[in-house]
């Protein structure tokens, strides 16, 4: 059987608000998020026998019944209503977990996208992601699959025009932070809520001093509960970045920069002057590679010069 190779990239969040909770309890956001370029990778062979299966390397401290991946193919055949539906995949993981860079929605987030190819679905992407919803907060933004400003849990998704592409260092300081408890570090902060009506980040130049104005409403508590991500904010601004910032609700940090160069020649002092840290130089992508790929694939073949169409 054909074995086909997806990659599901990391995401970061530019800005994130909190402005409102819900009688549930959960937290209504606002935020920019944007794909990056570190990447997760899903082996994936579909069968019509209705086997599921799931192998991830290397093995995590969770069973493969309870990864979200394999919650998501459940949820996909379950609202295809064809039990002989089936895939193994085998999830190669690079994305830090619990880290607040959405390794874990866009496995699941690829994982759907897929295998709507690969079985034939044809779901369109307001029927998938309500589906992305009940499995994660940030799966919509993967689906969606380009920068976004996103709403209430992050399910209202407003596309960006034209997002930069834009140099960056993330920096994992090797721990994790439980999503919960930074929520619940930061409700005792609690005041007014000042939710933004307009959508940030225009195209061009204005970009950087948009970014620069933006913040992370969780920075603090998730500093509180663990210190060490302070010290990478600092090592990113010594390190020349234009704008540092937590994303999600951390442990990760990211580091703006002018340039491929300069992000690359960052990454290798922090490397150098702290081993410890999980450090990756990327970049924020305009497009998910998965939908990347089919833009490409539906775009026409380039028009022949006037040479070659002269010459009969």
């Amino acid at each position: 059987m054909t074995v086909h190779l997806f990659s599901a990239p990391a995401k970061i969040n530019l800005s994130l608000r909190i402005v409102g909770r819900r009688d549930d309890g959960f937290h209504l956001l606002q935020t920019v998020m944007s794909t990056v370029s570190l990447f997760d990778g899903l082996a994936v062979t579909p069968n019509r026998e209705g086997r599921l299966s799931l192998e991830v390397l290397p093995e995590l401290d969770i069973a493969a019944k309870d990864n979200l991946v394999m919650k998501g193919m459940v949820a996909l055949r379950e609202q295809a209503g064809d039990s002989t539906l089936g895939a193994s995949v085998r999830l190669y993981k690079r994305i830090p977990s619990q880290a607040g860079l959405g390794g874990g929605s866009s496995d699941v987030a690829t994982i759907l996208l897929a295998l709507n190819r690969l079985w034939k679905l044809n779901l369109p992407l307001k029927e998938l992601i309500p589906l992305g919803v009940r499995l994660g907060a940030d799966v919509p933004i993967f689906l969606g699959g380009t920068a976004a400003w996103a709403e209430g849990v992050g399910e209202r998704l407003t596309p960006l025009r034209n997002p930069p592409s834009l140099p960056l260092v993330l920096i994992n300081p090797g721990t994790s932070l439980s999503t919960p408890h930074v929520f619940r570090t930061y409700a005792g902060q609690l005041t007014n809520f000042s939710p933004r009506t307009s959508m940030p980040l225009s195209d061009g130049d204005e970009a950087w001093s948009e970014l620069e104005t933006m913040q992370n409403d969780l920075q603090d508590a998730a500093i509180e509960l663990d210190p060490e991500i302070n010290a990478t904010l600092q090592a990113l601004t010594a390190a020349g970045a234009r704008v540092v910032r937590m994303s999600g609700s951390g442990s990760t940090v990211f580091g703006l920069f002018s340039s491929d160069r300069q992000a690359w020649q960052a990454a290798e002092s922090v490397r150098k002057h702290h081993p410890q840290w999980r450090v990756y130089p990327a970049r924020t992508l305009p497009l998910h590679p998965f939908l990347q790929e089919e833009r490409e694939q539906l775009s026409p073949p380039p028009a022949a010069s006037s040479a070659v169409r002269g010459s009969e």
